[in-house]
C-alpha cells in the first residue's frame, strides 16, 4: 500500500490528471463541443475536461501499480513537459486571437480619446443625436435606401432581460458568442419612474428606429448566423456590426411591417394604390388619409385605407419593395 503514495507516484497521479483535463479542453474545442450551445457552451467544454481528467486519474492508480519507479519517473517528465507544452500553446493562441481582435476592432473604435465636457446624460446626448438626423424619432423613413442593402428585417434586443446590449466585431462564425469579446456596448438602466435611460451609448450609435424610455430599439438586420445577427448600427453611413442573437427577437420584413400602425408611399416612386396586386391593375380612386398594413404576400402589401380618424373606408393594394429598394416609409405611433 505504501508503494502507491511515493512521491514520484504521487507526482503521476497529478500530472495525470492536470494534462488529461488540458487535453480533454483542447479537444473538445477541436469538435466544436460547445458551437451554438449559447451559455451552455463553456459548460460542455469544461465537463469534457472534467471526464477526461477522471478517467486518466483513476487509470494512473493502476498504470502506477504495473510500473516501476525509474519508468514512472520517465513517465513523469514527459507529462510535465506536455503539461508545459500545452500551457504556452493556449497562452500564445490567446494572445493571438487578443492581437487580431484588436486589428479587427480598430474601425470601429471611437478615434477620439479625449473626453467631452459636458453636462448632459448620455440618453439626452442619445436622443439629440437622433433628433439632429432628418428621421422623426416615431418613424422609419426611406432616406438611406438608395444607397444600403434592404436586409432580411430588424433587430430587437430584449432590454428587460439583458440590460446590456454587446456589439461585436471581426468575428469567427465558426466559434459561439462566448469566444469572442465585445468591442462596445448600450448599456441600459431604469429610473425612479420604471423608464428606460441609457448610462453609455457608443458616439456612432444611430439605430433605424429607437423608442429610449420603452427601452426599444430596432437595428436593420443584414445577416444571420447560429450565433450572430449583422445588423445596420449607423443608419446614415451604413456601419455594421454583430449582435448576440439570442438575446432578441429577429423580426423579417414581412413580419416586421404587420406590427407598425401605417405605411405611406414615398414620393416620386410613380406608384398607386391597386384594386389588386399587379402592375397593370386598376388604381384606387377612393381618398383616405392613412394606409394600415394588413397582409404582406412577396413584393405586394394589402393596406386598409383610414380617414383622418382611423376609420376604415376602403381596401387596395400597393409595393412595399421593388428589386431591393423599399418603396414606403412607416410609422409607429400614426
Amino acid at each position: 500500500m505504501k508503494n502507491f503514495f511515493k512521491p514520484a507516484r504521487i507526482g503521476f497521479y497529478l500530472l495525470m490528471l492536470i494534462s488529461f483535463f488540458l487535453i480533454g479542453l483542447h479537444f473538445a474545442g477541436f469538435i466544436d463541443a460547445g458551437k451554438g450551445q449559447g451559455l451552455a457552451g463553456g459548460a460542455i467544454v469544461l465537463g469534457y475536461g472534467i471526464m477526461f481528467a477522471g478517467i486518466a486519474f483513476v487509470a494512473s492508480f493502476f498504470i502506477a501499480h504495473f510500473l516501476e519507479i525509474s519508468k514512472i519517473k520517465i513517465i513523469n517528465w514527459v507529462l510535465l513537459l506536455l503539461v508545459l507544452g500545452i500551457l504556452g500553446y493556449t497562452y500564445y493562441e490567446f494572445k493571438k486571437q487578443d492581437t487580431l481582435q484588436k486589428e479587427r476592432n480598430a474601425p470601429y473604435q471611437n478615434k477620439n480619446t479625449t473626453p467631452t465636457e459636458t453636462t448632459e446624460p448620455v440618453s439626452a446626448n442619445l436622443i439629440l443625436r437622433l433628433n439632429n438626423n432628418k428621421t422623426p424619432e416615431n418613424s422609419v423613413e426611406n432616406s438611406s435606401a438608395a444607397d444600403h442593402p434592404l436586409g432580411i428585417g430588424f433587430f430587437k434586443h430584449n432590454f428587460f432581460e439583458y440590460p446590456t446590449l454587446h456589439f461585436y466585431g471581426g468575428i469567427t462564425l465558426e466559434k459561439g458568442v462566448m469566444e469572442h469579446l465585445p468591442q462596445d456596448s448600450l448599456v441600459m438602466g431604469r429610473d425612479q419612474f420604471g423608464d428606460f435611460s441609457s448610462t453609455y451609448a457608443p458616439p456612432y450609435l444611430l439605430p433605424e428606429y429607437m423608442k429610449l424610455d420603452y427601452g426599444i430599439f430596432y437595428f436593420k438586420a443584414l445577416g444571420i448566423s447560429h450565433d450572430f445577427i449583422k445588423v445596420e448600427v449607423n443608419k446614415q453611413n451604413g456601419q455594421a456590426a454583430y449582435l448576440n442573437t439570442n438575446q432578441g427577437e429577429l423580426l423579417h420584413w414581412p413580419a416586421f411591417l404587420l406590427t407598425v400602425n401605417t405605411v405611406k408611399l414615398i414620393e416620386n416612386t410613380e406608384q398607386t394604390v391597386k384594386i389588386k396586386p399587379l402592375d397593370n391593375a386598376g388604381e384606387v380612386t377612393q381618398k383616405y388619409t392613412f394606409l394600415k398594413p394588413i397582409l404582406v404576400q412577396e413584393q405586394w402589401m394589402q393596406v386598409l385605407l383610414t380617414d383622418q380618424s382611423f376609420k376604415t373606408i376602403g381596401k387596395g393594394w400597393i409595393r412595399w419593395q421593388r428589386d431591393g429598394k423599399l418603396l414606403i416609409s412607416f410609422s409607429y405611433l400614426s
